[in-house]
């Protein structure tokens, strides 16, 4: 799918973005359901931190919640092994009353166990007139989860969709560009060492351009504190996952060959590119081979010396542009190839399944009331009660009718382990906070981090195509199996390989360990796992009704 141009907002949809109103108290629940019942709630996202005492207070979050559906609840995180913890309870037939994961296996297993709620059903028995049944579920999200599990047995948060999007439009080209091309892996310029060597992003487009300020900075004299500048930084042990990824979506890189056909992002030709690419940087001592060893701190504790020129791979494993070192970190897109090619960027358009799952045990002695609780906590006023607090305090309105964070509300919601203020992570919805929350200031730091993540999509060169139809979450093998093993060799076997390749002496050496890697991943059956993977991108694609095209086919 070749991207098309952005249509722009223009101004912000101030109708849309009033449809909360005011939310500084909680709707009372029915006095048949004044009674205050205690639940118990399971999650295995061993982060998640809500508190661990439920305040009645009607003032408090919790105790809003209680005033609205007549629930309290006792939470049961466990700090490890939660997906082990979720399979117990599955064997022995007694679940808590609403559960909250994200381990597929454990998902998988729960919803053939027979003991949660298809919710169509569930709703449909205990609140008819759920919103959830009404309209404001997207479909996409549904589908993929009916596709996924046999039928809707969870909630998921962190929705974000075209349908998502039609319920809730967002209010700025900032959400907008954030939703059509964000992503992480990409390559910034620490803008303080471009001014010291009198570099501009704009003359930073090409592989030339960018070898280039590489060997100004590697041979100059100038230092950070007695140090010397290091032109490049990779994502130090993560190297292999993420910056070469973002250096085959630089050079056009595609899991589809010329004809149409599935095939391992390491065999395109473009991938041997951003390995000659790595292969130049190591060759020419742009980067030391010790940045390959070093973990996430040690990446970080580079970014924030001041001497990195520049950094390619996830950028989210940085913390730049959070004021360290008094700099800002500015992304130019993609390094164009010397070969001609054109960059890429895979987005999926089909809205996936969210976050966290949220089931509903059959199990429990609340099915009436946590049907309403269900329905309530993902409605307007149970997101606005439970995520922006109280209009007036927390949050405020701006001119467009935007919610914006008071003083109060920051320090209430940067609390949130004690005060519960954006704390429920599971009725999280992305697109209703791009739909209600004010974007940033353009000269604000989150700003300049959106324009960084959506560089790449944003290029006139890029094309960007839907990676929905090569998501194989559909398949799995048994690791005992003949393709199992074959996989599994083929993974070790690239971790190495890869290195040796990017550490090559000279091109002699490296066309030989190339070709040998093809080779060897060859005779370890990586042809016969294409064909599994074929077939299956083959059948998303009559799903979805699209196929992809190679988009540099023509150049090969």
């Amino acid at each position: 799918m070749k991207k098309t141009n952005t249509a722009r907002f223009g101004a912000v949809m101030l109708a849309s973005t009033m449809l909360a109103g005011s939310f500084s108290s909680v709707a009372m629940a029915d006095e048949s359901e004044q009674t205050i019942d205690t639940a118990t709630w399971f999650s295995d996202v061993s982060f998640w931190t809500p508190p661990t005492q439920w305040n009645l207070d009607e003032d408090s979050v919790t105790g809003g919640i209680t005033k609205a559906t007549g629930l309290q609840f006792d939470m049961n995180i466990p700090a490890e092994d939660g997906a082990t913890k979720m399979a117990l309870m599955i064997v022995s037939g007694e679940l808590p009353d609403v559960i909250s994961i994200t381990d597929s296996n454990s998902i998988k297993e729960l919803t053939e166990s027979g003991l949660v709620w298809d919710l169509d059903e569930f709703l449909s028995l205990y609140d008819p007139d759920s919103h959830l049944l009404n309209g404001d579920y997207p479909e996409d999200i549904k589908q993929n989860q009916i596709n996924r599990d046999g039928a809707w047995y969870a909630y998921a948060s962190h929705q974000s969709s075209e349908d998502t999007r039609k319920i809730y439009p967002p209010n700025s080209d900032y959400y907008a560009w954030s939703v059509e091309y964000g992503e992480n892996y990409g390559l910034l310029w620490n803008d303080t060492v471009l001014e010291e060597f009198g570099l501009k992003p704009e003359d930073l487009q090409t592989e030339e351009q960018v070898l280039a300020a590489f060997d100004l900075v590697k041979n100059s004299d100038k230092t950070v504190n007695g140090a010397s500048y290091i032109p490049v930084l990779v994502d130090g042990n993560m190297y292999q996952e993420s910056t070469l990824r973002t250096l085959e979506y630089f050079f056009g890189s595609m899991p589809i060959d010329d004809e149409g056909n599935y095939q391992d992002w390491i065999q395109a030709p473009e991938s041997k590119h951003a390995l000659q690419f790595l292969n130049t940087l190591t060759r020419d001592g742009y980067l030391d081979a010790n940045q390959f060893t070093i973990d996430n701190a040690g990446v970080k504790s580079y970014i924030a010396s001041g001497r990195v020129l520049c950094f390619i791979g996830n950028k989210a494993n940085t913390a730049a542009n959070k004021t360290q070192s008094g700099t800002t970190w500015t992304s130019t897109g993609a390094i164009l190839s010397s070969e001609g090619t054109n960059p890429v960027l895979p987005k999926n358009t089909n809205g996936g399944t969210g976050w966290i799952q949220t089931f509903i045990s059959k199990n429990t002695k609340y099915p009436e009331k946590l049907a309403k609780w269900l329905s309530w906590m993902s409605s307007e006023e149970g997101m606005n009660w439970c995520i922006y607090g109280k209009e007036g305090e927390d949050v405020v309105r701006d001119e467009n009718g935007n919610f914006v964070w008071t003083e109060a509300g920051d320090e209430r919601r940067f609390d949130y382990v004690n005060t519960g203020l954006t704390a429920y992570w599971p009725f999280h919805n992305s697109s209703y906070e791009q739909h209600v929350v004010a974007p940033p200031a353009e000269d604000s730091e989150d700003y300049q981090g959106m324009l960084n993540d959506t560089a790449l999509g944003r290029m006139e060169q890029t094309t960007v195509f839907n990676s929905a139809l090569i998501d194989f979450y559909s398949i799995t093998l048994d690791p005992s199996s003949d393709e199992g093993i074959a996989k599994s060799q083929i993974d070790n076997y690239l971790v190495g390989q890869i290195t040796a390749i990017v550490m090559a002496k000279d091109d002699e050496e490296f066309e030989s360990k190339y070709e040998d890697m093809l080779a060897q991943i060859d005779n370890l059956g990586l042809e016969d796992l294409n064909k599994i993977y074929d077939d299956a991108y083959k059948a998303n694609c009559e799903e979805y009704g699209e196929t992809l095209t190679n988009a540099n086919a023509d150049k090969h």
